[in-house]
């Protein structure tokens, strides 16, 4: 016998209506059961995400050579800002650069409430999951060059990567829109700051 409840951190107030709500499920005895161990609570963890679709980005032949795409004198992206972190995780010395890659289908969605990157990372399946390249964000970041309406947002709300830097080390990258061009920013995955509901997170869809 098994009953469900979602996730969350209960006071009192809401124990006890859980308490009630197990006795209207399995009757009076169901809180003797519980103790006995004859009935089981499964927990049901509250989704920080709503998943809204899927894109696909092209196979490579070629290296991808972060250095040749993310710099402010591109004639394929209208970059605004690229912060002196990027540079200094990705671009410094020969920069990252990554393998070709086979075509890949990327799932995005939207915050459903404010997170920090913690939480995201463990909801995608951890990091070996949630990593993703700058070859498939390029990709996308080509595709709406100068803020054009497609899967990256373009209302200012920040659009999430989780990729690793030039040591390997597993970073958050991401880009937000603006009228004179694209930011690219990024920040550690142990950082305190709060992504606030609406920002959208995209990872491999496997």
């Amino acid at each position: 016998m098994s009953t469900e409840f979602a996730s969350k951190d209960y006071t009192a107030g809401q124990l006890n209506a859980i308490v009630k709500k197990l006795i209207e499920q399995v009757g009076e005895k169901g809180p003797d059961l519980l103790l006995q161990g004859k009935l089981k609570i499964k927990v049901i963890k509250d989704s920080i995400l709503n998943w809204l679709g899927t894109t696909i980005t092209s196979a490579t032949t070629e290296k991808f050579v972060a250095r040749d795409k993310f710099h402010k004198d591109s004639k394929e992206v209208k970059f605004y800002v690229i912060w002196d972190n990027f540079t200094n995780w990705f671009l410094v010395g020969n920069g990252k650069i990554e393998e070709s890659l086979g075509e890949q289908v990327l799932r995005y969605g939207n915050l459903t409430k404010n997170s920090v990157d913690g939480p995201i990372i463990e909801e995608l399946g951890g990091e070996a999951k949630a990593e993703t390249t700058l070859t498939e964000l390029y990709e996308l970041l080509n595709k709406q060059p100068n803020g054009e309406e497609g899967e990256l947002l373009t209302n200012g709300y920040a659009n999430i990567f989780y990729i690793k830097d030039v040591s390997g080390v597993l970073r958050v990258v991401y880009v937000r829109w603006n009228v004179d061009g694209w930011i690219v920013l990024v920040d550690s995955v142990e950082s305190p700051d709060v992504w606030h509901a609406g920002v959208r997170v995209f990872v491999r869809n496997s």
